[in-house]
């Protein structure tokens, strides 16, 4: 047997069970991990919520990534995976759990100098990053030093997107929600100017102000998992042939452990809209993707993880790691918005 976290049906986070569920033999073309450590992401609490596209219907075990040790592999005899090692996978969904059979496409070693911690912080994240920077951002063919905004900049893809705009020579400017993260990222290297503090009065002086400090137009490229109030501000302030990329609604979080659908009703009727005459006229684009339908394209999603792999990526950075069982509480801290890098659930057993 195995444990598992539950939730029967989606609205309540309250509402997620820890459970026994049965541990099958590892199907071909399959391998059973051991679970060390679950990542968290915004989509996991968005799923547990309700507010979800993509989550399975009826009951089901959220988390997208883990990390742990090959106990059994079912594959052809030169398979990468063997039995012993150290890997990070992807999943869509079933990643809080104890054991995961997982497909063999799906798991990667990671670099020799990382430890298990930094495994499961890793494949959502830099693959948010990437893909939605450079896949769709295309920014390796645009002239080093165009400038980039990232969105929540001290958080797990935030972080990611730094480095990004580091190997391809960009210019980043970063927003975070409290001051304790200016510092923060004043400790990694990011110089002052380049971070703003999301006020709602102050935002679009304040992206004035940086424009015109580091003597630029608008932004090549606005990476935005935030949404209103800040989204016209930076659309506005996109150069021609900008890229607006927009990957997540943070500004959709319930407070509570379940959403009130009146407030979430009012924000989604008063929601930011784009005129698609005007963006011709502006040459701008608005691009929106959701990682998780990439990974039923299994060739694209290698060859994306295999270009992201050129990067000198350093050690993810872990705010703070739970205990498996106390996944109700590592959700709730992850909504709050406060962490500063990535969250993990630790499994010991």
């Amino acid at each position: 047997m195995a444990k598992a976290w539950i939730q029967k049906s989606s609205g309540n986070m309250a509402a997620l069970r820890l459970k026994d569920i049965p541990l099958p033999e590892p199907q071909e073309g399959q391998a059973r991990v051991r679970v060390q450590y679950c990542g968290l992401n915004l989509a996991d609490v968005f799923a547990v919520l309700g507010l979800y596209s993509a989550t399975p219907k009826g009951p089901f075990i959220p988390g997208l990534e883990y990390s742990g040790i090959v106990e059994e592999v079912n594959g052809p005899r030169n398979s990468p995976i063997k039995k012993g090692d150290r890997v990070m996978g992807l999943t869509r969904f079933g990643g809080y759990a104890t054991h995961v059979n997982a497909d063999l496409r799906y798991l990667r070693k990671f670099p020799g100098k990382w430890n298990l911690q930094h495994a499961a912080a890793f494949p959502v994240q830099a693959l948010t990053a990437y893909y939605g920077l450079e896949s769709l951002g295309a920014l390796s063919q645009m002239p080093r030093g165009s400038t980039v905004f990232i969105h929540s900049g001290a958080g797990g893809v935030g972080l990611h997107a730094l480095q990004v705009c580091k190997h391809f020579g960009a210019l980043p400017v970063v927003s975070v929600g409290t001051d304790a993260k200016i510092r923060f990222l004043e400790e990694l290297g990011l110089n002052r100017d380049h971070i703003i503090v999301r006020t709602k009065k102050g935002f679009a002086l304040e992206l004035d102000h940086k424009l015109k400090r580091f003597k630029r137009e608008g932004f090549d490229i606005v990476f935005d998992a935030i949404g209103a109030p800040y989204f016209k501000p930076l659309y506005q302030r996109l150069n021609p042939a900008g890229r607006h990329i927009y990957y997540g609604s943070a500004n959709f979080m319930p407070s509570g452990s379940r959403p009130n659908y009146a407030k979430l009703a009012m924000k989604y009727l008063g929601r930011d809209r784009i005129d698609p005459l005007e963006m011709i006229s502006s040459n701008r684009s608005v691009m929106g993707f959701n990682l998780i339908w990439l990974y039923n394209q299994v060739e694209r999603l290698h060859s994306l993880y295999e270009d992201m792999m050129q990067i000198k990526w350093q050690p993810p950075i872990i705010d703070r790691v739970f205990p498996f069982e106390k996944a109700v509480e590592a959700l709730d801290y992850f909504k709050q918005g406060s962490n500063r890098g990535k969250i993990l659930l630790e499994v010991q057993e």
